[in-house]
């Protein structure tokens, strides 16, 4: 992601509005694009912790991708945080953040191509591209019949604007699709819609599930090795929440005791995912490194909305997409 560099300034004019800061691990990659979105404005990009420690004191609004804990009591002068993405579980719970403080994400931004990434991997294990890639590697002439997607139960756990999307595509193959939602509500391309306490009748009742909840205290650790045993031997599991939602260990045990036909993982409990992990040994496996949601424009689109999120805030009016920080997203 080029070259590691702590500190990135624009320069400076007179008289200019309060000054952006950023504190993302690709600063060089991110100045260009805030100084394009905020022309003429001081533009301060850390990367390193200490000094984000130093100059958080005088932030007035900070594009953040994980902002380190334990300073948000000196943030005196904050009125804004923009999100990169829709997951804010790394800033929160932000102690001694001032309630002032408005917090608002990219929720939605990537919908559809986090969709096009779950349908792309469940219809790959479908038809056993894991076995075909692995028998390719060993140059073998391995064969096997590849499923089918029409008349499959897809089950979404977490029907907001990535699941909905996926309901559609998978709907449009033939699926069967059900799902979860916090607050059920009706939707062509979904069959049934169970509140969260059905989760373990949608696993029981899916031939693919997918995995789209935000982690908050209610999700962490949900999916628990009881849990994931309702799950059929011959049904797949796609995680592209986060990885403190699932039981990993309890997952790696299904799959190698041929509980689970077949997993993909795009978010770990511990990211990125050490070398010495269990799970890149995992049969049935597919590992992709937490790049579901992104897209070419993504960076360009999510500058964007934060310059005009910091307009808004001026002009004295609430951002778009604010986070409820009870709820968590």
């Amino acid at each position: 992601m080029g070259r590691a560099i702590a500190h990135w300034r624009v320069a400076q004019c007179n008289d200019l509005p309060a000054p952006i800061h950023a504190y993302v691990p690709f600063p060089d990659f991110l100045g260009p694009v805030l100084e394009k979105h905020f022309p003429g404005r001081e533009v301060i990009c850390w990367s390193r912790p200490e000094h984000f420690a130093e100059g958080i004191a005088d932030v007035e609004f900070l594009y953040s991708l994980q902002s380190p804990r334990g300073h948000w009591s000196r943030a005196r002068k904050l009125r804004m945080i923009q999100c990169l993405g829709a997951g804010v579980d790394d800033l929160l719970p932000a102690e001694g953040l001032p309630d002032r403080v408005a917090i608002a994400n990219n929720r939605g931004m990537s919908a559809e191509p986090m969709a096009e990434f779950a349908l792309a991997l469940v219809l790959g294990l479908i038809k056993k591209l894991p076995l075909f890639l692995d028998a390719q590697r060993a140059r073998q002439w391995r064969r096997s019949l590849p499923g089918a997607a029409a008349g499959q139960t897809l089950g979404i756990l977490g029907l907001g604007a990535i699941g909905l999307a996926l309901a559609v595509k998978a709907r449009a193959l033939g699926m069967r699709v059900i799902g979860t939602q916090r607050t059920p509500k009706s939707h062509p391309a979904v069959e049934r819609i169970y509140p969260p306490e059905d989760t373990e009748e949608v696993l029981a009742t899916s031939d693919a599930a997918v995995i789209l909840l935000p982690l908050t205290p209610r999700t962490r650790g949900s999916l628990t090795r009881e849990r994931l045993a309702r799950l059929r031997p011959s049904a797949f599991l796609v995680n592209l929440a986060r990885g403190g939602i699932v039981d990993e260990p309890a997952l790696a045990d299904m799959l190698r005791e041929g509980k689970l036909a077949g997993a993909a993982f795009d978010v770990f409990a511990e990211e990125p995912l050490p070398e010495t992990s269990p799970l890149w040994d995992t049969p049935n496996l597919w590992i992709t490194p937490h790049m579901a949601g992104g897209f070419p424009e993504l960076l360009d689109l999510s500058v964007a909305e934060f310059a005009d999120n910091v307009a808004r805030v001026e002009r004295g009016e609430p951002p778009a997409n604010v986070v409820d920080r009870d709820e968590g997203y």
